[in-house]
């Protein structure tokens, strides 16, 4: 499978994923927007529907109210009741009798109320002083109208209109003369003659609601004026109902949802109507469990600070400075509007509502629906595109997977092949290497028997254009024959495309493994090593070809035709002809072009930066300079953190004398020579690679390095195979027979 086609099947399940990704997040933020646009829209028309059938049942109850204020035979009793006023009673004998027309009254209202719906009625004067009651447990005459409803009855006289009282808990009555300076009653208890409750006992005969003998009592009423013939409002009738009878109710004729309900609260936060959540208030310890308990008037509408759904119960309320839940707040500030924005409400859980202020009713109203059931179908969606996600991310794996295995198998099979034919002349017996372009074989010749490497570049690794010019190289590297240089026996194509060349074939290992193994070498091995290079390279600039990659990992030292140290320089890959001008050279151009570089970072010369792809004998002579320079202080010429910097260096900096970067005891002949090949300007390096030779000679210890010295160390060399060879950390060893023909495309830029 070629690259092509390989990344082709990898990029299709990426590109699908990221459409999908990028599908799915459009997706899903039209969705939440369409969704929260519907839940807003529903919540307001929830609150709307709950509001207006309040407001109908208020003006009917109001209606109501007022049609029985101007009932005939009613107004002229009111009249006189108000004209008399309440009775008083006496510190020195029996109270005073009731008046005539009280009878009168209360037998109307007694035929009234209950078809009516009200549970009792109060006439009260301009005073504010209950002249007369009527009704289940109605009131006497003379109790001082609530503190907390004050203002509720001022209202009606100031403007004449009827007026509702929200639902409230019942207080104990009020009575005493009026305060001198306001006119109004002030709170005391009343005298011993009527002490006595607010609500006489119900009769079980009557079939209207009553209110006594309860643990709790929560009312409300409907103020509407009491006028005289010319129209002069002279007093006021409040008729009382029980909030649970239809307040509550009201507010449930429409409910968003399982979570969903509306409730109404006064301006403190109280709410005022039942919570549905009654059951579950009690669960969490909110509520007693007495059997007529209910949130209202009981529970006040704060956010308790978590979520208490989630939590072990029981809990205490929210106390006094906790603040009220959001959406009550928003209301209490005399505010309308709807969020799907979520925020806890009295039980913690995330709520989304809408909200209104009744500035003439003095409540507001709140409707709202659990964030999570709200916003239930977004979460389908996110759920259903978070499994197709899943899916074609497994499916992406499973490609990836299946193209590696399937590239494995091939490049197996492919071997396989290769194995069980020639190529040419060449068996193939088994892989020592493999590089980024090309695998390397051992072989033997099929006539000569001779054993060699047989490198094969696959057409799905190199492009044609790459393997072209690579075969050009190779007839050019044929042309040497210096035994310093390694031997290329043949090349040639399969029939299915496949470029090779067969070379000899090499035992032993780099000058990068020699360092790394034995660290830095002594001096007069270097002159040895680096002499035999001079002779390669001379050889090959004499030919008119240049190396351009001379570095540790292509010069290797092995033991060959029972010479040992013998120095074959490898890897003629980047090899070209040797430009015809040299007036080319281009040390005075500014800059490096880092676009294309030819070589080794390390090992190239500042020309080679300044114009990638430039190449003469000075520049192989540089890089054989900072192989030397590695040789002998096992350390390169500059360390760098970044290509940058290094290319800085290369081009600026002059190298730290090597006497002062090597433990080794280094002469100055042949620092000399190795720093004489480290100039920035070509112009001042050895010209040649003899010229540079004769600079090594001039090392006392040239010749120091005898041939008994070679064996003896090759000897210890071989020994020491059998036994594991430290490597850095950092840098694994190479197997040497995978080094021996290792072409390293990795470290070139």
């Amino acid at each position: 499978m070629s690259n092509v086609s390989r990344s082709s099947l990898l990029l299709a399940p990426t590109a699908a994923a990221v459409i999908l990704l990028a599908i799915g997040l459009a997706t899903h933020r039209a969705v939440r927007h369409t969704l929260a646009a519907s839940v807003a829209n529903e919540l307001e028309t929830v609150l709307n529907a709950n509001v207006t059938a309040l407001e109908i049942w208020i003006h009917t109850q109001e209606r109501t109210a007022a049609v029985l204020a101007r009932h005939p035979a009613l107004l002229p009793l009111c009249e006189q009741l108000l004209a008399t006023g309440p009775p008083v009673p006496s510190s020195n004998g029996p109270p005073r009798p009731p008046p005539p027309a009280l009878g009168a009254f209360q037998e109307i209202l007694e035929q009234s109320l209950g078809p009516a719906g009200f549970g009792a009625a109060q006439l009260v004067n301009r005073d504010l002083q209950v002249v007369a009651a009527s009704g289940r447990g109605r009131s006497r005459p003379g109790a001082i109208v609530p503190e907390e409803h004050l203002a509720r009855f001022e209202e009606l006289f100031a403007t004449d209109q009827p007026v509702l009282v929200t639902p409230f808990k019942l207080a104990p009555p009020r009575r005493g003369p009026p305060d001198r300076d306001t006119g109004r009653f002030f709170r005391r208890p009343p005298p011993a003659l009527n002490n006595s409750p607010v609500f006489h006992p119900p009769d079980a005969s009557r079939s209207r609601p009553s209110f006594a003998n309860r643990p709790e009592i929560k009312l409300m009423q409907i103020l509407t004026p009491v006028r005289d013939p010319e129209g002069r409002t002279i007093g006021a009738l409040a008729f009382i109902l029980r909030p649970e009878d239809e307040f509550t109710r009201v507010l449930s004729v429409a409910r968003p949802g399982d979570t969903g309900e509306t409730f109404a609260f006064d301006p403190s936060g109280l709410i005022i109507s039942q919570s549905r959540f009654d059951d579950q208030l009690r669960q969490l310890g909110l509520l007693t469990n007495a059997p007529d308990a209910n949130s209202a008037l009981t529970l006040e509408l704060r956010d308790p600070g978590r979520n208490l759904t989630l939590a072990r119960p029981p809990f205490d309320p929210p106390g006094p400075d906790a603040p009220l839940m959001p959406l009550v707040a928003a209301a209490v500030a005399e505010t309308s509007g709807v969020t799907v924005v979520p925020s806890p409400d009295y039980r913690g859980v995330p709520v989304v509502g809408a909200w209104r202020w009744l500035p003439d009713r003095r409540f507001g109203v709140v409707t709202k629906i659990d964030a999570a059931e709200a916003f239930q179908p977004l979460r389908v969606i996110e759920r259903v595109f978070l499994v197709l996600l899943l899916l074609l991310a497994l499916a992406a794996l499973g490609i990836t997977i299946f193209t590696g295995l399937n590239a494995r198998w091939r490049r197996r099979f492919h071997e396989a092949q290769l194995k069980a034919r020639r190529l040419g002349q060449y068996t193939l017996d088994e892989k020592i290497g493999e590089g980024c372009m090309g695998v390397v074989y051992r072989a033997h010749h099929a006539l000569l028997r001779r054993d060699t490497a047989v490198k094969l570049l696959l057409p799905h690794r190199a492009d044609p254009d790459l393997i072209r010019q690579f075969e050009h190289e190779v007839r050019l590297t044929c042309q040497l024959s210096h035994p310093n240089t390694i031997q290329v026996y043949d090349y040639g194509h399969t029939p299915d495309g496949i470029f090779y060349y067969a070379m000899e074939l090499l035992h032993g290992l780099t000058f990068q493994d020699l360092v790394e193994r034995h660290g830095p070498q002594p001096e007069e091995r270097v002159v040895h090593l680096l002499a035999q290079v001079c002779g390669s390279l001379q050889e090959a600039h004499q030919a008119g070809l240049i190396h351009r990659d001379i570095k540790p990992g292509n010069l290797f030292l092995c033991h060959r035709g029972g010479i040992p140290d013998t120095v074959k320089v490898l890897d003629f890959g980047l090899v070209q002809r040797l430009p015809q001008d040299p007036a080319t050279t281009p040390q005075n151009r500014p800059g490096p072009d880092t676009s294309r570089f030819l070589g080794t970072p390390l090992y190239l010369a500042p020309e080679s930066i300044r114009q990638p792809g430039f190449g003469d004998p000075r520049t192989d002579l540089y890089a054989l300079g900072a192989v030397g320079y590695f040789l002998l202080s096992a350390q390169p010429l500059f360390v760098c953190s970044s290509i940058d910097s290094l290319w800085e260096h290369q081009l600026t900096t002059n190298p730290e004398p090597i006497a002062t970067r090597t433990p080794l005891p280094v002469s100055p002949a042949i620092a000399a020579a190795i720093h004489a090949c480290l100039h920035k300007d070509p112009a001042r390096r050895p010209q040649s690679a003899a010229e540079f030779l004769q600079l090594l000679l001039l090392s006392p210890l040239s010749g120091a390095w005898t041939p008994e010295r070679q064996r003896a160390w090759w000897n210890q060399f071989t020994r020491d195979l059998s036994s594991p060879a430290p490597s850095t950390p950092s840098q694994p060893r190479t197997p040497l027979l995978s080094a021996t023909l290792r072409i390293d495309w990795e470290q070139r830029t």
